[in-house]
């Protein structure tokens, strides 16, 4: 029986503590793979020699610096340290050609790491219900929809920030009804996806969690 494969969790900070929502880690084990919260830090290679595949949690925004813009006058929970922490290791992860999986903040460090930046306020994003509560739809293509097996998800909202100019080599494949994007894929790499809802909050739902088990798969790899 091969071993469950090691997904690092980049996690979430304030001043006192790394943290992260138990949904993510929920969501990795009940997909196959075994989870490892990674805290901001300057281990960043041996965060990666140590873990199978990479997933980009969600969290505060990022600062404008990052992507050559001064920041929105509405950003909030700020943390410079992680966005060094994170970018950093995202680009490494993407040149070792590892799996990663990007989640609402995570979809946008990933454009942001390779080149792209961010649309860093939009309205009716974030809707004042549940996490796990449907928001609404959006339009699935390419290979999000190979694997999720639908054209049409639904889909929960917890974000004012998304991704704007796209990095080089990244592709849109999926849209809110008012044009925001809301996931990328990469054709090139093995498994490089991300997506702007958090479907760790809807395994509940096959489509949802089919995300996760195909990460895991590629990871087991």
């Amino acid at each position: 029986m091969n071993p469950k494969p090691i997904i690092g969790i980049t996690a979430s900070m304030d001043e006192k503590r790394h943290y992260l929502n138990r949904a993510y880690i929920d969501a990795i084990a009940c997909a196959g793979g075994m989870p490892l919260i990674l805290p901001a830090s300057d281990h960043i290679a041996q965060y990666l020699d140590i873990v199978d595949g990479l997933l980009l949690s969600g969290g505060g925004d990022i600062e404008g610096c990052f992507f050559g813009q001064p920041t929105h006058k509405l950003a909030d929970d700020i943390w410079p340290e992680r966005d060094k922490a994170e970018i950093a290791m995202t680009r490494m992860a993407y040149a070792r050609n590892m799996p990663i999986l990007g989640i609402c903040r995570g979809l946008q460090v990933l454009n942001v790491a390779i080149g792209g930046d961010i649309l860093q306020h939009i309205k009716g994003h974030k809707p004042d219900i549940p996490r796990n509560a449907i928001a609404h739809n959006v339009q699935i293509s390419g290979r999000l929809a190979q694997i999720m097996g639908v054209a049409d998800a639904e889909v929960n909202s917890i974000h004012h920030q998304a991704a704007g100019r796209l990095a080089y080599g990244l592709d849109a494949c999926g849209f809110a009804p008012d044009g925001v994007i809301e996931a990328l894929f990469d054709p090139s790499k093995p498994f490089v996806l991300a997506v702007q809802w958090h479907p760790e909050e809807l395994i509940h739902m096959p489509e949802h969690l089919r995300i996760f088990e195909e990460f895991i798969r590629h990871a087991q790899r």
